[in-house]
């Protein structure tokens, strides 16, 4: 039993006020009429018979009645069990089905298969009548039944579950299982049947939480085992010139010994290379692969090795790569900056792999130019942009094209910024007098197009355009806050504005290291169809769609085997799309632009630890905990089937019977007797 509110309890001090009211109405009496008192003696008269109390029944019910007053304000409740009276309870059976299931133990197949076992074994023993849930467990929980009683249903739906590619997440178990216990007015017991893998605990314990009343009932499958890996492979996502590619694959080995592998690159099937590498006892070794011969377009690649463990199925890790020509990049400058175009081509043919071919072009000719044969186009400080070039541009750019514009003395006079479409306000200058000059202070060192800048460190710029920035995002700023870099999606494209040029004039960025990184980063950034994902990823990554709002535009998703991923609603309105297995997704955004995505399981599944026994049981009681005290009963059992049961209701009922069990006894003990009445009838009319 215990108080909600206990602190009432002080209105029990209250109990003294019937006392006193009995006292002082006892030491109270009529006048009595006397002729004269001059013939009595003086004498003081005890007090002894006025400190006596009477009617005591009267003061015990006011004393109780105050009593249970303030018992009701303090709220008093005992614990009752949760449970219904006849025991019925929902047994939730739930089967990991993550990647690591997949390994095999000899004849018993493999740990799902052993996993699916042991849930019709579960099953087999409910009472006829009980309620129970198949779940299956992976990145997230699927319900394959209700709440049913239906035993053939229930035997089908563990029986349908297939083996997955995703790490398992027992955080979200718990979660559900919460949901579910606050849905449910009976009892939960869970039965989760797994390997129990050290890689499937949430980043918080917290998030393991069971509400009370939730049993956990663990039942592996497994055990630690060593195990082989590729942990990583770095590829390419395109492939210009064959001779350049290098490839790096990582092999890791979980509770092995010092051993060599042989690791195999392949393409389209076709083995290319083969070597061998030494992993030391429980480590990690790399291998390199220089070169890689891919035809044209998209290829599927693979790297492997030979399997010597339980789990074969993680001894492969897949990449894609596209290979194509060099892509073109149009240069549009008026020929006033002989030494920006020579810069920027110098910074492209130094970006490493040779992907982009630059081509100059005026800006009166280029209004007749077909710019999506160009990865993205740069206009180069103009004074005068023709309407016929803008118009083209910004259809380019709706349509998922790219556009840099640099800004500097020329381009000052027009009145906004080409395409971008933000006003062009006034002219930033820095003597260089003294020394004067502007700096960077300011930028978004995460932005794909500003990585490894080093934050454009030692740079000076001595005239920059300001320009408003009331629908694009800032991503560098000057120290006297002139926006320096500035980003705008249009449609399904991009504008990239630098306020400043690209000669060594308005600044000397050209003649500082951060400069071809900061180009090529730009290059691949806007050159790339669209933000540049991975195409390499794990399971449950997100693949992007569409940029924008969209257009209206279709997007399509094939599947490894060949189907359509997407419903119609799906393909005009999703702006992502979630890889849920591995092989190879083709893509085909809203854009046009078509890419090939390799999916490779989680490689955390292929660390076979198992969760300390320690952790589990701290798990298992999450759930077994009284709602007040959050300790466990006495006797070891688990309170958390128990919940507090307010006694109010009673309490009231008892005062309101004791009010009028007090009222009568007070009307017959205080009513006046008889002859009194008689008397105070009689006073009464003599004062009339």
């Amino acid at each position: 039993m215990g108080l909600f509110a206990p602190w009432f309890l002080a209105g029990i001090a209250a109990i003294g006020l019937p006392v006193w009211l009995h006292l002082l109405k006892r030491s109270k009496t009529d006048p009595k009429l006397f002729p004269s008192l001059m013939f009595f003696e003086y004498r003081e008269t005890s007090s002894v018979k006025h400190r006596k109390l009477e009617h005591l029944l009267l003061l015990a019910l006011r004393a109780l009645m105050l009593f249970l007053l303030a018992l009701l304000f303090a709220n008093p409740f005992i614990r009752r069990s949760s449970a219904a009276s006849d025991g019925k309870k929902l047994v939730v059976v739930a089967v990991d089905r993550s990647f690591s299931m997949r390994t095999g133990s000899g004849v018993n197949g493999d740990r799902l298969a052993q996993a699916k076992a042991a849930a019709l074994k579960i099953l087999s023993g409910l009472k006829p009548g009980d309620q129970a849930q198949v779940l299956a467990l992976a990145g997230n929980v699927q319900a394959l039944t209700q709440a049913v009683n239906d035993p053939a249903e229930l035997r089908a739906a563990v029986n349908s579950i297939q083996p997955g590619d995703s790490r398992a997440s027992f955080g979200e178990l718990s979660r559900y299982a919460r949901t579910l216990s606050e849905a449910q007015k009976t009892p939960i017991e869970i039965h989760l049947i797994s390997d129990l893998q050290k890689s499937a605990m949430p980043p918080g314990f917290a998030d393991l939480r069971l509400n009370p009343g939730t049993t956990l009932v663990l039942e592996s499958v497994g055990n630690a085992e060593r195990n082989w890996t590729l942990e990583n492979v770095v590829a390419p996502r395109r492939v210009y010139d064959p001779k350049r590619v290098k490839m790096q694959a990582t092999v890791a080995g979980f509770g092995t010994a010092s051993s060599k592998r042989t690791v195999t690159l392949k393409l389209n099937g076709r083995d290319l290379q083969t070597k061998t590498v030494d992993v030391a006892e429980n480590g990690r070794a790399q291998v390199e692969f220089l070169g890689l011969e891919a035809p044209y377009g998209f290829s599927k690649g693979e790297v492997r090795i030979d399997s010597a463990d339980n789990l074969p199925a993680d001894d492969h890790y897949n990449f894609s790569v596209e290979r194509l020509d060099p892509r073109k990049v149009l240069f549009v400058d008026d020929g006033r900056h002989p030494r920006a175009e020579l810069y920027f081509r110098s910074a492209l043919d130094s970006s490493g792999d040779g992907g982009f071919q630059l081509e100059s072009m005026r800006a009166e000719n280029a209004a007749g130019a077909t710019f999506t044969n160009y990865a993205y186009v740069v206009l180069n400080d103009l004074s005068n942009v023709p309407s016929a070039l803008e118009s083209g541009l910004q259809r380019y750019v709706n349509g998922g094209g790219s556009v840099l514009v640099t800004l500097g003395p020329s381009a000052a006079s027009l009145p906004r910024v080409p395409v971008l479409d933000e006003a062009i306000e006034k002219s930033a200058y820095a003597g260089r007098e003294g020394g004067l000059f502007l700096s960077i202070v300011d930028i978004d060192a995460g932005h794909p197009a500003l990585r490894n800048v080093e934050r454009f460190n030692g740079v000076k710029f001595f005239q920059a355009i300001h320009v408003s920035a009331l629908k694009s995002k800032v991503l560098a700023k000057l120290n006297d806050q002139t926006p320096l870099v500035l980003e705008r999606t249009i449609g399904e494209g991009k504008v990239l504005a630098f306020a400043s040029t690209f000669d060594n004039v308005s600044n000397d960025l050209p003649l500082h290291a951060s400069w071809v990184p900061f180009i090529a980063q730009t290059a691949l950034y806007l050159g790339g169809g669209g933000a540049e994902q991975p195409v390499n990823v794990a399971v449950d990554s997100y693949v992007e769609l569409r940029a924008g709002q969209g257009n209206g535009a279709t997007a399509e998703v094939t599947d490894p085997d060949g189907k359509r991923a997407l419903s119609l609603e799906e393909a005009t309105k999703a702006k992502n799309f979630s890889v849920n297995r591995e092989g190879f997704f083709e893509i085909k955004t809203a854009s046009g632009r078509s890419s090939l995505i390799a999916v490779h399981a989680d490689r955390r599944e292929s660390d076979l630890s198992v969760i300390p026994k320690e952790t589990l049981d701290l798990w298992r009681g999450t759930g077994s905990t009284d709602p007040v005290s959050n300790k466990p009963n006495a006797d070891g059992s688990a309170a958390g089937n128990e919940k507090p049961w307010g006694l109010w209701p009673y309490i009231l009922l008892l005062l309101l019977v004791i009010a009028v069990a007090e009222s009568v006894v007070a009307n017959g003990f205080l009513r006046p007797t008889a002859p009194a009445r008689d008397e105070l009838k009689l006073d009464g009319m003599a004062t009339k």
